[in-house]
């Protein structure tokens, strides 16, 4: 007679794990409100179509029309994490790829906005303290609190599922164009392209969409668990890009 999983049911998870994943879920969710409505994203991810008046303090004056691609850029990386806390609110476990990109992501977020406030000549020390503030706040208790936090500085669980054919090229393609997106940017900002004034921080915005492909497209490739759920992330995050990218070339 065969031994069957259902005649070893699993014990019911412990209180305190019960505790750590609601904590889980409160603040993955608290993240994805600061990304979708604490920074308008809501709003500026309809920037390929809608034209909104800038009202952040730049420090100089901005012309919005300008930097509608890097602002569609923005919208889209922070559009896309903040939808994979949604999903992580919803459905914690047996998540790892997702988390462990979402937490990439939200870190990759802290550590840039020092650079942007040096490209913008503020204060280095404040950006410092809040970068700092940034990652203690939000990225160690999202770590600390993940249902699979044990396997997250490998990427996750492995899973016998795997990309092939087709999907497993585009995997590889949106792996290249990621690094590619981001060393470019990095190399165009270098070399002294400016798109209205060298105070300008646009390039944050084309390095964390690269970072986002790169990164996720790499979970994908490991076959990390959940990464079915990233790659859709990703695909929506690239038709999003393509379609907003036509429309501000045509507009």
């Amino acid at each position: 007679m065969s031994l069957s999983a259902e005649a070893f049911p699993s014990a019911p998870a412990s209180p305190t794990r019960v505790r750590r994943h609601i904590a889980f879920r409160i603040i993955v969710a608290a993240i994805a409100l600061l990304l979708i409505v604490g920074f308008n994203v809501w709003l500026s991810i309809l920037t390929p179509w809608v034209s909104f008046a800038d009202t952040t303090d730049h420090g100089w004056t901005r012309t919005p029309e300008l930097h509608r691609t890097a602002d569609t850029v923005s919208a889209a990386v922070m559009g896309a994490v903040g939808a994979a806390g949604i999903v992580l609110a919803v459905l914690p476990r047996r998540r790892s790829a997702l988390t462990a990109w979402f937490v990439a992501m939200v870190a990759a977020m802290g550590i840039t906005s020092v650079v942007s406030s040096v490209i913008q000549g503020r204060d280095l020390v404040g950006a410092a303290i809040f970068a700092v503030g940034w990652l203690a706040l939000l990225v160690v208790p999202t770590v600390l609190l993940a249902p699979d936090r044990r396997s997250l500085p490998a990427g996750g669980v492995a899973s016998e599922d795997r990309p092939r054919g087709l999907l497993l090229a585009a995997l590889w393609a949106l792996v290249v164009a990621g690094a590619l997106i981001a060393v470019g940017a990095i190399v165009w900002r270098l070399a002294g392209g400016i798109i209205e004034n060298p105070r300008e921080d646009d390039v944050i915005g084309f390095v964390l969409l690269g970072l986002a492909f790169a990164l996720g497209g790499a979970q994908c490739l490991r076959a990390r668990e959940s990464w079915r759920t990233l790659a859709i992330t990703l695909a929506a995050v690239t038709a999003y890009t393509v379609v907003a990218g036509v429309s501000l070339a045509l507009g």
